[in-house]
């Protein structure tokens, strides 16, 4: 067992770092990702070469852009939150910095895509006095906020057999500039969180004490571990989770390399190349001090039999090679979207299909995008129970936050048709208000919760009778309505107007 807590590490974490390290480098991409350990060398180049092609190496980063489609689509639709006074600070300013709930919950969720599992720590300041009441709360400005812990952070820990936290060790790094007149220090510090206490030591394991007064240790007043947990799919370990890249990124790297083998074939064979004849005479006068090759061309030229019979050419590069390659490429792009869940089979990205087609094939999908935002949902829900139980209230009373189910477009026009064809037979008002203010919150999901509450208030003050449309002034029929006073005429055939015009000639 290791003396001191910085060398601790739990064997999941030792099983799992590198796996992490690479999910996350090949979604930052760049520097993080073009590197030797990616790209691979070729039999046909030295080591000049290959630093060469390092150098112009491009990543075509769809283990950015899978995760970011999620949450584009998640975030697209209503999050229904009911307004709470006691999580609005919280929900304002979830971590301390001005970073509201949403944009917290979108950044967790990425991340939990990418590395398969993700962390919030929900604390709270330490109280000058004891805190009753929601002023006591204003006045001191005690409000829980949320801290992100990368898996690569949570060291080590344990857990009983329910599954609950018994003790964390979470490794950050600690930045020694408060005072502008001395070098910036970086420290790595590591916190650990018990069920009775918790306190932070550096890497020699000597207990921190910082300068401006934070607290390095303390009691743990819940009794339980503050921590909540998204993960992106289960595995048989609760604190490790499966990646959405655990395949993607092998397949990206894959098209990294055969891109890299495109752009090298264009860079060595751009220019067509020329050949002329030659019996030795262009050699022998390079040899003397001239220039020939600089007289015929300024690039190089390949020679042939000066007895030939045909003239000077171009010879241009042979296309087929990269036509090839690239073709797979565009392939391995679509079952990138397809192992992702974006598409219901590589076929979709191939085939032109009708929109009750389109429409099946994304049932797929929606299934993807509502098992994602159900992770989404429960994790916004674990934090929030924290923060009520920080601010000592009874998680009980947290009223739930609802996110999407269905992103199935046709599925929603398809149910507000019906929503409102039961408002206008009136069976309820009550049922009709319920109705409206459904339509209402998704009609303008981001509008600020007090102008929620002013729509709701009307509708409340609305009588709740819905008068339907074919009764607010609309003809009762095709007749009365067209303002075509010889409605008749208009669908007279042409033997019906030459025997007219054959009647009118005989009466004059």
């Amino acid at each position: 067992m290791a003396e001191k807590i910085s060398e601790r590490t739990h064997p999941l974490y030792d099983e799992n770092l590198d796996d992490w390290e690479l999910y996350y480098d090949s979604a930052s991409g760049g520097d993080n990702f073009i590197t030797e350990d990616n790209l691979f060398s070729h039999r046909l180049e030295d080591t000049e070469d290959y630093e060469e092609r390092l150098d112009r190496a491009y990543f075509l980063n769809f283990c950015d852009a899978i995760p970011t489609v999620y949450n584009n689509y998640i975030f697209k639709t209503n999050i229904q939150r009911a307004p709470d006074e006691n999580l609005r600070q919280f929900r304002e300013n979830v971590d301390g910095r001005g970073t509201n709930i949403s944009s917290l919950i979108k950044k967790v969720g990425y991340l939990s895509s990418v590395y398969g599992i993700m962390h919030c720590l929900i604390d709270i300041p330490a109280a000058p006095k004891k805190v009753v009441s929601l002023a006591d709360q204003k006045s001191n400005n005690i409000y829980p906020y949320a801290t992100m812990v990368h898996p690569t952070q949570l060291k080590d820990w344990s857990m009983d057999n329910r599954g609950n936290l018994n003790w964390i060790i979470v490794e950050s790094t600690y930045y020694e500039d408060t005072d502008i007149e001395k070098e910036r220090e970086d420290q790595t510090h590591y916190k650990v969180i018990t069920r009775e206490k918790w306190w932070i030591e550096d890497e020699d394991g000597n207990k921190v004490k910082f300068e401006d007064g934070t607290p390095g240790e303390g009691q743990n007043t819940l009794g339980m571990i503050p921590l909540a947990t998204m993960i992106h799919k289960d595995t048989d370990n609760t604190m490790i989770g499966e990646s959405m890249l655990k395949d993607i990124v092998y397949v990206n790297r894959t098209i990294l390399n055969w891109c890299s083998c495109i752009d090298e074939q264009i860079e060595r064979q751009t220019f067509s190349q020329l050949t002329v004849p030659d019996a030795g005479e262009l050699a022998e006068a390079s040899e003397t001090g001239d220039d020939p090759l600089h007289k015929i061309g300024t690039s190089s030229i390949w020679t042939f039999n000066a007895e030939a019979k045909h003239p000077p050419q171009f010879i241009s590069p042979n296309v087929e090679n990269i036509t090839t390659i690239w073709k797979l490429v565009i392939d391995h792009i679509k079952e990138i979207y397809r192992m992702a869940g974006l598409i219901g089979s590589s076929d979709d990205m191939y085939v032109s299909r009708s929109g009750r087609a389109a429409q099946m094939g994304f049932l797929g999908v929606n299934s993807s995008l509502a098992e994602k935002a159900f992770r989404y949902q429960k994790f916004e829900n674990d934090i929030s129970r924290l923060a009520y139980l920080q601010l000592g209230k009874n998680p009980e009373e947290y009223a739930e936050v609802k996110y999407p189910e269905t992103f199935d477009i046709l599925a929603l026009n398809e149910e507000l048709e019906s929503q409102f064809s039961v408002l206008e037979r009136n069976f309820s008002v009550v049922l009709n208000k319920q109705i409206m203010k459904g339509i209402a919150r998704r009609a303008v999901p981001l509008a600020p919760q007090n102008i929620r509450a002013e729509i709701e208030n009307e509708i409340d003050s609305h009588s709740g009778v819905v008068e339907p449309v074919m009764q607010r002034g609309m003809p009762n029929s095709l007749e009365d309505g067209n303002p075509n006073s010889n409605l008749g005429k208009t669908f007279r055939t042409r033997d019906d107007k030459d025997k007219d015009e054959i009647s009118k000639k005989k009466k004059e």
